[in-house]
């Protein structure tokens, strides 16, 4: 695994890899298939270090697996700190920033000849069929793989509103109370963490520094930014865009998912009744980075190489 923070669309942005390093492209050799992970809200890769461990596990070993954070979500060390390309120092980042972002990131570093495997997580769903709407990375897309997808009526859900009505509500007070605990010792927050993260979420030893980082004040603040955002743009589902990609598209609905309900994939295919959708039978949380992301990697990794056998 190898990760670095790179310039992108004037911003430096977290990326992690298993395989070949981003800078140095695809294997002369091997064959020409990327996968790329566009996380959900955080988009912190350290969340999902695990995940594309198992994931790059069932790949072909000339198959690279890249990680891209979101803008802003990953605090930069001070040396590394540059202003955006309009020249001022950007304290949020939109959900058309992110998806820009993640455009401007393809043209940059994708080689024009890889073959992409794209795989979203949550928000990072939504990002992907966004890409699509671009006609080079479309042609570059062999399938997009869509992980409890919130790609429609989002503020709807009960997760958004709970959000909404609740934790936006308190999120001035919640970014006060991240910046005093960013005074504690390193040790004390990571006991705190693991305290109290290991109660009401979950959180085990291996997410403590994606946790911290989290943590960090200007992130917390532009993850509540962006998901204030979510609820304002994830309205309506774009079924023209689905029809016309939907032998490209796979995606993964949980079971008792607050953000995805059962019906959305029910709905979703009765509009679009050859759409490869299902709902999960293995009791994978939303959050599955936290708890399931050895099985669930295993799992995409078997499909994204089932796909890559039926595309040669």
């Amino acid at each position: 695994m190898q990760q670095a923070m790179l310039l992108c669309n004037g911003v430096q942005t977290h990326v992690i890899t298993e395989g070949r390093w981003v800078e140095e492209g695809l294997s002369p050799t091997g064959s020409k298939d990327l996968v790329i992970v566009i996380p959900g809200n955080p988009g912190i890769p350290s969340f999902y270090s695990g995940f594309i461990k198992s994931l790059k596990s069932r790949l072909p070993s000339e198959t690279p697996v890249w990680t891209v954070g979101h803008a802003g979500h990953v605090q930069p060390p001070k040396n590394l700190c540059f202003m955006s390309e309009d020249g001022s120092d950007k304290p949020v980042y939109t959900l058309q920033d992110q998806l820009e972002h993640k455009v401007a990131f393809i043209k940059q570093y994708v080689p024009k000849d890889a073959k992409l495997h794209l795989v979203g997580h949550s928000i990072g769903s939504w990002c992907i069929l966004q890409l699509l709407k671009n006609p080079e990375i479309a042609k570059q897309v062999v399938r997009c793989y869509l992980l409890f997808p919130t790609i429609e009526r989002m503020a709807e859900t009960p997760n958004g509103k709970f959000l909404t009505n609740f934790v936006l509500r308190i999120a001035t007070l919640t970014v006060f109370l991240a910046w005093i605990f960013s005074f504690f010792p390193v040790v004390l927050q990571s006991i705190l963490i693991r305290i109290f993260g290991g109660f009401f979420a979950g959180v085990t030893n291996k997410s403590i520094k994606p946790v911290r980082q989290l943590l960090e004040p200007p992130v917390l603040d532009r993850v509540f930014k962006l998901a204030q955002d979510e609820m304002v743009k994830v309205r309506e589902r774009d079924d023209e865009l689905i029809s016309n990609y939907e032998d490209k598209l796979w995606l993964y609905y949980g079971a008792t998912d607050g953000w995805t309900p059962q019906n959305y994939c029910t709905e979703l295919k009765a509009k679009h009744p050859d759409i490869n959708a299902q709902i999960c039978k293995r009791g994978f949380r939303h959050a599955f980075v936290l708890t399931d992301e050895v099985e669930v990697g295993k799992m995409v990794g078997d499909i994204i190489s089932e796909t890559m056998s039926n595309n040669p």
